[in-house]
Formats: C-alpha cells, sequence, structure tokens
C-alpha cells in the first residue's frame, strides 16, 4: 500500500482493514505521517525500516521523537528486500542489515548490505512511504525542462519554468520540503508575475527607531525557549484528534515576542564570525533608475533603465582579509546566504585583490576599485561629485546619486548598465560615513 493512496483513503473517511501488525518502509515525514496514522488505526506499535541510520533521517527530529513516544518500533540499517505471502495474503518483509559507507551526493552517508544478515519481520500489511515525486506527466510534449532526479527545472530568483508564463514550486521543484516552503515558493512567484506584468506591489519599510536597535540588540543577546504547542498525552492519541493543542493568548504572545526581527537587524553573521570578518555599515534607502547604454554611431546612447532598490539600510561588508574560510557565517545565516562569499569582499592588499575576479573590492586612498569577472572599476570624490570609471564609461554622479554626466571612452558592442556605478557609490558612502576607521587605514583621510 502506498502511504499516500493510504492518506486518501484516510481523508475520505475511509479505515482500510490493515490488520495487527503493520511496518512502514521510509525515514521522512510522510513514512513518520504514515506510521502514526497506522498506530491509531490498529492500536498496535508499527515498526518502521529504514535504510540508514536514525541520525541520517530526513524526517524532522519531533517527528521522529513522537513516533518513538507513541510506541512504534524503529528499525535502522535495514533494506526490504521482498514481502513474503501466505494464502494470498501479507505475512512478513524480508530484510538485509546494511553498515554506513562513504557519503554520497547528498552529504549522506550510502547504505552498503552486509551479505548473509537476512532477517524477517511478520506483518499483516506494507505501507511504502518512499520516492514519492510529484506528477508532471501532463506536461509531456510542452519542452518543459526537468533536472535528471525530474524536479521541475526553474529561475531560483523567481521560480520561472522554461515555459512561457508558467510558474513552479513547492516539491515539484524542490523534492520533499515543507508547507513553509511551498508558500514561500507562491509568493516569490506571484510577485515575479506582478512584476512581468508591471504590476510590481510597492514596498512599504517601517524604519526602525534607534532605540528600537538597542531593544533588539538586547534581545538577540538573551534565549528564551519556545512556549509550546503542549501536545495531547499518548494515552489519549486513539483516534484522530490534533495532538497540538492551540496555545492560549497569553502563551502566543510569549511565542511572538521570541521574534527576533531579523529582516529590521540581522547581524548574525557579525556575531559568528570568530576574526570579526563581517562588519556592518549603513547605507541611504530608497529606488534609484539606472541607466541602460550602447554606443550608436560611435556616440553614447541611453538606450533604457532598471530599478536598483534598496529597503534595508544596514548592510553587511566581509574582510576577506581576516577570513580563515571556518563557515560560521554560512551555517548560521537566517537568509540561507553564504555572507563570506555573497556579501562585498573588501581587501586591504592590492596583490590579494587582484588574484580575484569576482565580488572583490579594494579601497586605496579614498578610491574605491573593483573587480569583476575580471575587468576593474574605480569611484572616487572629485569635490561635490562621485566620478565612476571602467574601461569603457565615465560617470559623474551628485550627491543625491542621480546622472551628471556620461561619457564615453571606448567603444563597446551591445548594452552596458550602470548599475555598478550605484552599488559603489552606495558602498563608498557607507564605508566613509559608517566604518571611518576602514576609511582612515585606506587613506581616505589623508
Amino acid at each position: 500500500l502506498g502511504a499516500l493512496a493510504f492518506f486518501r483513503a484516510l481523508a475520505q473517511g475511509e479505515r482500510p482493514d490493515l490488520g495487527e501488525k503493520v511496518v512502514v518502509v521510509g525515514g521522512g515525514n510522510t513514512a513518520m505521517d504514515a506510521a502514526r496514522a497506522a498506530w491509531r488505526l490498529t492500536g498496535r506499535p508499527v515498526t518502521v525500516v529504514y535504510r540508514r541510520s536514525r541520525a541520517e533521517m530526513p524526517a524532522h527530529p519531533e517527528e521522529v521523537e513522537e513516533l518513538l513516544r507513541e510506541g512504534n518500533e524503529l528499525v535502522e540499517l535495514a533494506t526490504p528486500l521482498r514481502i513474503a505471502r501466505r494464502g494470498g495474503k501479507v505475512a512478513a518483509l524480508w530484510c538485509l542489515r546494511n553498515r554506513l559507507g562513504e557519503p554520497g551526493p547528498d552529504g549522506r552517508p550510502k547504505p552498503e548490505p552486509i551479505p548473509g544478515t537476512e532477517f524477517r519481520i511478520p506483518c499483516d500489511s506494507v505501507i511504502v512511504a518512499v520516492g514519492q515525486r510529484p506528477e508532471v506527466r501532463f506536461f509531456d510534449g510542452t519542452g518543459l525542462v526537468l533536472h535528471p532526479d525530474g524536479r521541475l527545472a526553474v529561475d531560483p530568483e523567481t521560480g520561472e519554468t522554461n515555459l512561457y508564463r508558467v510558474w513552479a514550486g513547492g516539491d515539484a521543484v524542490r523534492g520533499p520540503a515543507t508547507v513553509i516552503e511551498a508558500v514561500a515558493d507562491g509568493r516569490r512567484a506571484a510577485l515575479a508575475i506582478l512584476k512581468k506584468l508591471g504590476l510590481a506591489l510597492p514596498e512599504l519599510p517601517v524604519p526602525a527607531a534607534p532605540q528600537e536597535l538597542r531593544v533588539l540588540k538586547v534581545r538577540k543577546a538573551r534565549k528564551v525557549m519556545p512556549f509550546g504547542p503542549e501536545t495531547l498525552p499518548v494515552r489519549l492519541r486513539r483516534g484522530f484528534r490534533p495532538v497540538e493543542r492551540v496555545l492560549s493568548p497569553k502563551a502566543a504572545q510569549k511565542e511572538a515576542e521570541r521574534c527576533l526581527q531579523c529582516r529590521t537587524l540581522c547581524d548574525k553573521c557579525v556575531e559568528v564570525c570568530p576574526n570579526r570578518a563581517n562588519v556592518a555599515y549603513l547605507v541611504p534607502t530608497g529606488t534609484w533608475r539606472v541607466p541602460q547604454v550602447a554606443v550608436k554611431d560611435g556616440a553614447l546612447r541611453v538606450v533604457g533603465e532598471e530599478e536598483l532598490r534598496i529597503t534595508q539600510a544596514r548592510q553587511i561588508l566581509h574582510l576577506d582579509d581576516l577570513c580563515n574560510d571556518c563557515g560560521n557565517c554560512a551555517t548560521f545565516c537566517v537568509h540561507e546566504g553564504k555572507p563570506y562569499q555573497d556579501k562585498p569582499r573588501l581587501y586591504f592588499h592590492e596583490e590579494t585583490w587582484r588574484a580575484e575576479e569576482r565580488n572583490a573590492f579594494l579601497l586605496a586612498r579614498g578610491v574605491l576599485h573593483r573587480r569583476e569577472d575580471g575587468e576593474e572599476a574605480r569611484i572616487g570624490q572629485e569635490g561635490e561629485i562621485l566620478v565612476f570609471e571602467d574601461p569603457y564609461l565615465r560617470v559623474k554622479l551628485d550627491r543625491e546619486l542621480r546622472a551628471r554626466e556620461l561619457a564615453l571612452k571606448k567603444p563597446f558592442l551591445g548594452t552596458r548598465s550602470l548599475r555598478a556605478a550605484w552599488e559603489m557609490a552606495l558602498l563608498l558612502r557607507g564605508l566613509r560615513e559608517s566604518l571611518p576607521h576602514l576609511w582612515e587605514v585606506s587613506g581616505g583621510g589623508a
């Protein structure tokens, strides 16, 4: 019996006859749900068979703990071989013992069978909860691009597929995941669709007052344990009453107060870096229309524009010369990023800066230099004007980051965006105003 068919029957009010002894094959959340539901139907302990150890189970730890609290059994390091039948009915599941081998592509050790270790688990039914995949056959013939494992290939930023006006998310894209992640994918796709239609929702930022930031910093230094929810005692879990009880209004309020408001003030990568290689700085928030230019008839022409939007004033700078690649900032990043790679990487020495090909910055005598895809650019202050230069263009920006002059240095093919000029201007201002010690060390105060 497949786990999804079992769940469908339960949802339709049916109560399948599973017999007294049930075995569930699998180690994910689906297997945990199937085993706990079968326990409610039979009133007898259910056996879960998983080919790796408990430490490698993809199921959430709390789901495994509740499974065992209810008196069910977990058989680890066992691979199902065949089902034995008697009189046309299931009589037993034959399995083979495993040992853990070398890590596979997903980082988990591969289960290796141990010859001669077959064993038999008597049972009346077997529920299979492995290898579930979304049904995508209705896309056959459309040209939809799939990954080798059957997941839909999408743009990681928007969720858009290669088909016109088709977006995707959830398990069909991620593989087995959570409802929360599927909802987030839906929101991401909705915003991308609105933007495609020219109907992007306006941001409504609520800037935090300085005193609020101080309160948040204190709150982040304190550990407050979750308040619940409370769960039903095991003796009351027969039937399908909800196991998790609803929080009381007071408990719900206390639970909400645990939120650290990472959107307002995160700094987690600053806190966990042992070498203080991640530092926070402030930039102006706002929206700028950045020109896109091309060379036509030997002259520079503005042929379009793109939007640069900064909604968070507090940003992170990575001081690469201080980094030992420990990975702490990536491990603890609440935004699933890798700050030591993703954030602007500032270097103190020109030789180490020149050895980098992308996302590399050097601050020297008040001038900010950048290397991206092997191409160098620079921006510095000339009176009240910021002057940006790359191999092809020279751009002058005023204090409000409005373009005052665009000049062609060398012809180029295609279209070039001036986004780098605005990004470097914001970073230079942040360094000068928020990190004066770095500014002085670089000779910017001379």
